[in-house]
């Protein structure tokens, strides 16, 4: 059988739509059982992880623009999540940190998504699941670079 070329399987349109797939799936369930989007708890995991976080360096992590990630902080404070607070060493910026309230809604969206990876490696399979994470930390390595 002839081999399909890359070009031919359409894999930016394919990647999109699992992508949106899993993303509604998954903030379905995180709104249902943490209270947070998937995009909060995206915050949550990079604070609860690797603390006290710039802006712009949740920005970058998560690659997400400045306007993206000042409201999405914004909700997060009103929610009480978050605490921001201005930079000590630099006035122009804000540090954002997570309340104890984020920090119990992290670890209840910790257990959330654990429970939903394990799920999707179950439904791949082994082999495919690491295939694809191999392919995916590929790409993201790619665009970091680039």
């Amino acid at each position: 059988m002839a081999r399909v070329r890359a070009v031919d399987r359409r894999l930016y349109l394919l990647v999109e739509i699992a992508a949106r797939r899993l993303h509604r799936d998954v903030d379905a369930r995180l709104t249902q059982s943490a209270g947070v989007s998937a995009s909060q708890a995206a915050v949550l995991f990079l604070l609860l992880r690797r603390g006290e976080r710039r802006l712009g360096s949740i920005g970058e992590t998560l690659a997400l623009g400045a306007p993206a990630v000042s409201g999405l902080i914004s909700r997060m404070e009103k929610a009480g999540l978050v605490i921001r607070r201005k930079d000590a060493a630099d006035r122009r910026g804000a540090l954002v940190d997570l309340s104890e309230h984020g920090r119990i809604a992290a670890e209840q969206a910790d257990a959330i998504l654990r429970t939903y990876n394990a799920e999707l490696d179950e439904r791949l399979g082994e082999d495919d699941a690491e295939a694809l994470h191999h392919a995916l930390t590929r790409l993201i390595a790619s665009e970091d670079q680039g």
